[in-house]
């Protein structure tokens, strides 16, 4: 209590027994000595009882203060455990984090190594084996297993735009070698090298392994693009490299959103047994496939469906030509289904139609009598290389060297 007030009420109680004094004079009640022993003992008692109330109120305050301080240190002890709680469950998720990328770096790594020891696995007498393809000159296994091994590895991508908007909604890859001096080396010409060789496989591989990781990359820091990547035959049969390769997909998972593995019609129709339970383990860890280089158009689109087919190319020339000549169409009978509602044939089945090597706008004229949803081709972009910043530092999109 403030130290004027502690004054002001000690002068009040004085007040009260000298006028307690007086009184008891005044009236006769008691002789005036005694009267004044009496008011002096009023003073004593007022003051005795303002000390205890006073102190009955400091009591309580203090009491009161302990408790806001012991319920204050409980809060901030639990408050204390739920936070110890929170960074313990960051660090074990961290942990888990960091054991799982050391795995999946450690299978990459793996993957790669055996790659690689299987492409220098060469007969000596297949090795330096050269082949001249065509006019772009000659060229030896070497050189392609030279540039392999030192991931001497472009992708370029083109796009995939919506129509009529022309938006770019896809990207499709294409892997390219450079050999020591920087120079691209023709993908017919390090094919048949390969084939020539009998490492046709390992190249395979190794290529479908490099596009995948710079897909990676690419997809750090935009997971709403999707990037078409091609899938041979051979790797999805190669009973030494799939089970690894599954493993490393199964580990990046989150690229499902971003990756379409693509085939093409002939090898999706000549697919073994094996090879469709492979595609099948893709599309458990939700990986979506696309055919290519389609032809015959008279398809089963139930079993695209099954087998995790979500995106069906066609030359844009081809199919303004089944229009024209009423060919049977996704085992529809000729001429039984409208131009306009083939696209929609295809789409109640899971499957996008994409329209292919648009080179004109007299073909896209056509095409969107079709009401295809998506189209590709020189028109809308050619096939260019991914800057390499955008490998080194992550980007808002895909951005390509012009």
């Amino acid at each position: 209590m403030p130290r004027a007030t502690d004054i002001l009420i000690v002068l009040t109680y004085a007040m009260i027994a000298v006028v307690a004094a007086l009184a008891f004079d005044r009236f006769g009640l008691m002789s005036t000595s005694f009267a004044w022993l009496m008011g002096a003992f009023v003073f004593l008692i007022a003051g005795q009882a303002h000390s205890a109330a006073a102190r009955s109120i400091e009591r309580k305050t203090f009491e009161q203060e302990i408790h806001e301080l012991q319920a204050a240190n409980l809060s901030i002890i639990e408050e204390m455990e739920a936070a110890q709680a929170r960074i313990e469950t960051i660090a074990g998720a961290i942990r888990a984090e960091a054991v799982e990328r050391e795995a999946a770096l450690t299978n990459e790594v793996k993957v790669l190594e055996d790659l690689v020891r299987r492409m220098g696995a060469v007969p000596p007498s297949q090795r330096g084996a050269t082949i001249a393809p065509d006019a772009t000159g000659d060229i030896d296994i070497e050189v392609v297993r030279d540039a392999l091994e030192q991931n001497r590895v472009d992708l370029y991508l083109q796009p995939v735009v919506s129509l009529p908007q022309r938006k770019t909604y896809f990207y499709e890859s294409y892997t390219r070698l450079r050999d020591a001096k920087g120079a691209i080396i023709a993908p017919a010409v390090f094919i048949r090298a390969a084939e020539e060789a009998g490492l046709v496989g390992e190249v395979d591989n190794l290529l479908l392994f490099r596009c995948i990781q710079i897909v990676r990359r690419l997809t750090k820091s935009d997971r709403r693009i999707g990037i078409f990547c091609n899938l041979s035959l051979r790797s999805l049969t190669d009973e030494t490299f799939f089970p690894a390769f599954l493993d490393f997909m199964r580990r990046n998972s989150d690229l499902a959103g971003s990756l379409i593995f693509e085939i093409s019609q002939n090898a999706f129709d000549e697919r073994s047994p094996a090879a469709a339970r492979n595609m099948a383990r893709l599309a458990d860890y939700g990986f979506r496939f696309s055919i290519d280089q389609v032809r015959n158009l008279d398809i089963d689109l139930a079993e695209m469906q099954r087998a995790g087919i979500r995106f069906a190319k066609v030359e844009g020339q081809r199919l303004i030509e089944a229009v024209r000549t009423g060919e049977q169409i996704a085992q529809i009978e000729a001429g039984a289904i409208r131009p306009e509602d083939i696209a929609g044939l295809f789409a109640r089945y899971g499957v996008d139609l994409i329209a292919e090597k648009i080179e004109s706008e007299s073909t896209v004229v056509e095409i969107l009598d079709i009401d295809v949803a998506y189209a590709q081709g020189h028109l809308f972009g050619e096939p260019r290389p991914v800057k390499e910043e955008i490998l080194e530092t992550t980007a808002d999109s895909v951005r390509l060297a012009s």
